[in-house]
């Protein structure tokens, strides 16, 4: 778990903040906590990541962004919240699940920049990756095996200076697209 000056700092500062905020924090040394990399659990009041995961801070800073939005009672928190997305992969909840997540990636890219945060210059090209894959996820009915942002080919095909809009969310480039459904399930 070692982290880069800024990156302690920012752990420190969230882990702080968690605890005030009375969240149970497990940091499991293990690749995966039930069956992903992490998460936040709004009813439960816990933040879960797996700190033998490669991508354990960049996760860690997500979920921590996922309690920021809960915190905040953001409205696409609150649009979100309540819908259980991998029961059924309901199409009319992708783009609302799209664009909390979407929030959600927009609130690390504030902290990377305000906190200087190291090692996090492929975030947007990660978060976009990452976002498009619900599609992928709707039409085949079952979550990811692999994240599209451990696939260069994939990453190439995504901005890294601006967020995916409305528009590109709700229709991938086909190539994209076909290389989600080949390399990530």
């Amino acid at each position: 778990m070692n982290l880069k000056a800024h990156q302690s700092l920012y752990f420190q500062h969230a882990v702080q903040e968690l605890v005030e905020d009375k969240i149970d924090l497990h940091f499991s040394r293990t690749r995966k906590v039930d069956d992903c990399g992490g998460y936040f659990d709004y009813i439960n009041k816990e933040l879960k990541v797996a700190t033998w995961n490669k991508d354990w801070f960049s996760i860690f800073i997500h979920e921590y962004a996922h309690y920021k939005q809960w915190k905040r009672q953001t409205k696409l928190w609150c649009a979100a919240e309540d819908i259980d997305f991998f029961d059924g992969f309901p199409k009319r909840q992708v783009l609302t699940t799209q664009l909390m997540e979407q929030e959600c990636d927009k609130i690390v890219w504030s902290d990377i920049n305000k906190w200087g945060i190291e090692g996090q210059k492929n975030h947007i090209k990660m978060a976009n990756s990452y976002h498009l894959s619900y599609v992928n996820m709707c039409d085949r009915k079952k979550w990811l095996k692999k994240s599209p942002y451990r696939f260069k080919r994939i990453l190439d095909l995504c901005p890294g200076d601006k967020f995916f809009t409305i528009s590109q969310l709700q229709h991938p480039k086909q190539e994209i697209y076909d290389l989600i459904n080949e390399l990530c399930f």
